[in-house]
């Protein structure tokens, strides 16, 4: 760790107090929202890192970089019992092969490996980010505010104000609209709370998502730019470097075609059922969407945080042959053929 052991402290963060930037983030979880027997890992951090693993990060500071240990070490750096040591070990191993740190993702993944959370509250996006998301929303928001309110959504600036739009207007004109979407689900006055509150999150999830996908595709035709220029300079008859470079351009273009095909079949899937509403193809959306969040999830980490390393390490897009041969050889193409397999994994998209 070097001089990174002189580090400030992390700030500590209660679990009312997390940081916007974990609470948005694909890569990074912060440790405080699951019940850890160490005092110390309250402000310590889970990190995705370039070639995809995880690692702790116990501290950081301005201008020391990052205290990050494997996770086998905490002993090395917390003085604490054996035993509590090797419990939370044992539940930061199973932290650390999830593939995405995302809130979407973690709600399934924590739930299945029976991992509390502090507060449900935890596990949501940033008021920041849910802003930001707006637009993205509208497109889902769009049919619902259109078959119950004969409107268009051009206000609705968040997915809370869905819920709203039924709950804080004249109560008269609520029941009737509540009403109306009732008969169209086949549901009853009491489901329609539940029910607004699952649209809306799965898609702000989507939303989430895709906003994640679209600020990855303009870094990576910078990247593949930078990476193409290697065949022009005095590696060019380096066959091995050369198919390394064809293999990661590959597979970064293959992941990326195959989540955009996803994007489109949920949109086709949306649609499908406005055109045949009921409570029953509602429950097999809630169930197609939700069922694609873990593997969405670790797929866009693990492009993230890859490209997010190159515009580190490059910011001006330049360095000489060697050291762009050697960040493609050690960070690029590690982990790749991990993405892929995620990316197969994926359920089916038809509902």
């Amino acid at each position: 760790m070097g001089d990174a052991a002189i580090a400030a402290p992390l700030v500590d963060k209660r679990p009312n107090k997390l940081d916007d930037i974990d609470r948005d983030s694909l890569h990074t979880m912060p440790l405080s929202i699951v019940p850890l027997r160490l005092a110390a890992l309250g402000r310590a951090r889970l990190i995705k890192t370039a070639r995809l693993e995880s690692q702790l990060e116990m501290f950081r500071g301005g201008g020391t970089g990052a205290g990050l240990i494997d996770i086998n070490d905490l002993a090395d750096f917390v003085q604490a019992d054996k035993e509590d040591i090797e419990a939370d070990i044992e539940i930061l191993h199973q932290l650390a092969d999830l593939n995405s740190f995302d809130v979407f993702s973690l709600r399934n993944s924590l739930r299945d490996l029976k991992i509390d959370v502090r507060q449900a509250s935890d596990l949501k996006l940033s008021p920041e980010m849910e802003g930001q998301l707006t637009e993205y929303m509208k497109s889902f928001t769009r049919p619902l505010v259109a078959n119950v309110f004969g409107a268009t959504n051009d206000n609705v600036e968040n997915s809370g104000q869905i819920i709203n739009m039924f709950i804080n207007i004249d109560r008269k004109v609520a029941l009737e609209n509540m009403r109306k979407i009732a008969e169209m689900m086949g549901i009853t006055m009491a489901d329609i709370p539940d029910f607004l509150e699952k649209y809306g999150d799965i898609y702000l999830s989507l939303s989430y998502f895709r906003r994640c996908l679209d600020e990855i595709v303009p870094t990576f035709d910078l990247f593949t730019k930078w990476m193409d220029e290697l065949r022009e300079t005095m590696l060019r008859d380096n066959a091995q470097l050369m198919k390394q470079c064809d293999f990661v351009n590959e597979e970064l273009n293959g992941l990326l075609s195959s989540l955009t095909g996803r994007f489109e079949s949920f949109d086709r899937n949306s649609q499908t059922f406005w055109d045949n509403i009921s409570m029953d193809s509602f429950q097999r959306l809630h169930s197609l969407i939700t069922s694609h969040h873990e593997t969405i999830g670790g797929v866009l980490c693990g492009l993230t945080v890859k490209l997010d390393s190159w515009e580190e390490k490059f910011p001006t897009r330049s360095g000489n042959p060697y050291k762009r041969a050697e960040f493609i050889q050690s960070e690029m193409a590690p982990g790749l053929e991990q993405l892929k397999k995620i990316e197969a994994s994926a359920p089916s998209t038809i509902m």
